[in-house]
């Protein structure tokens, strides 16, 4: 009797055992679902702020300034010539996109939901985005009262510059005139 009864003892500490690890791994799955939801309302939410940042008038005008006053052979009179308006705008441009770089250089943003937001923009703004804080940067440099030095320049336009680079060197062809290349998606 003692044989079964200890027997019987074990067989039970053995289902308690894999019943605890049952236990276990369901708890696992249900952090990794969690997780992944989290996650799932964390690109939802970037996404939207994005678009909402796009949306501001001011950034709307600075698109158009880009698009129809700046150009990528502008001189330094013709950004001087701009209305207060209009370089209130660009600069508007230029400080978000500086934010969504520095934001997707730390990985706060990915990469792939900027730029499928930024790469539309990239023909329309990108030479005349470029001449421009190019001449920026080279008339503070050139201002004797500026603290801004030819070897140092302007730290929010290198941001500028360095996602204007990611972003025109990375192609995804599937997002190219999705109109088009994307006609059999579903939802």
């Amino acid at each position: 009797m003692k044989i079964v009864n200890s027997m019987n003892l074990e067989n039970i500490a053995n289902i308690g055992e894999a019943l605890g690890g049952l236990a276990i791994m369901a708890t696992l799955l249900f952090g990794l679902r969690q997780v992944l939801e989290v996650n799932r309302n964390r690109r939802y939410e970037i996404s939207q702020t994005i678009a909402a940042s796009l949306e501001n008038p001011l950034v709307q005008r600075g698109f158009a300034t880009f698009g129809m006053a700046v150009t990528k052979d502008s001189t330094l009179e013709d950004l001087m010539s701009l209305s207060r308006e209009q370089k209130d705008a660009t600069n508007a441009v230029i400080v978000l996109m500086a934010n969504h770089a520095v934001m997707t250089y730390h990985r706060n943003l990915s990469f792939d939901i900027v730029y499928s937001f930024w790469k539309g923009y990239l023909s329309l703004i990108g030479p005349s985005m470029r001449r421009m804080m190019e001449l920026t940067e080279f008339g503070y440099g050139m201002h004797e009262a500026s603290s801004v030095t030819m070897e140092e320049g302007m730290g929010t336009f290198h941001w500028v510059y360095w996602l204007l680079d990611r972003l025109e060197e990375h192609e995804k062809i599937e997002e190219i005139k999705p109109h088009l290349n994307q006609k059999d998606w579903k939802p």
